[in-house]
């Protein structure tokens, strides 16, 4: 089973979910870690730890962060190492969370992420040179 794990600055991962929520209706296979600035590393990698261990060996977990050199993701990549199904995003837009979480994931899931990641790359768009 795939499971994806929020993490942001603040609540900004619960409004992500709240947003996928009314687009494609509530699904179980989301969760939300916010960091507040009250959170230390210690805290955010027990919040992360208790996240990953909520779920079954066989699971595969994505964790999509919202800055590729921030705190949220340099909580998150110890844990590289220690899960082998743990996969991580980094510069989450709700496009791309969308494609993640409505993927089949057929095959290998590394390529399906990296396909994906491409895709959002070119969905991101100056609307004015558009017109």
């Amino acid at each position: 089973m795939k499971n994806i794990i929020l993490i942001t600055h603040g609540d900004l991962c619960k409004g992500f979910i709240s947003a996928y929520d009314v687009i494609c209706g509530g699904e179980d296979i989301l969760s939300a870690i916010p960091l507040y600035s009250e959170d230390s590393p210690e805290t955010m990698a027990e919040k992360i730890k208790t996240a990953l261990q909520s779920f079954k060996a066989d699971d595969f977990i994505i964790i999509m962060t919202d800055i590729p050199a921030g705190s949220t993701t340099k909580s998150a990549i110890p844990f590289l190492y220690e899960y082998k199904n743990l996969y991580i995003i980094s510069g989450l837009n709700l496009g791309m969370l969308l494609e993640i979480a409505l993927c089949p994931f057929e095959g290998d899931i590394s390529e399906t992420i990296r396909h994906v990641v491409e895709q959002s790359k070119e969905n991101i768009q100056f609307i004015n040179d558009c017109l």
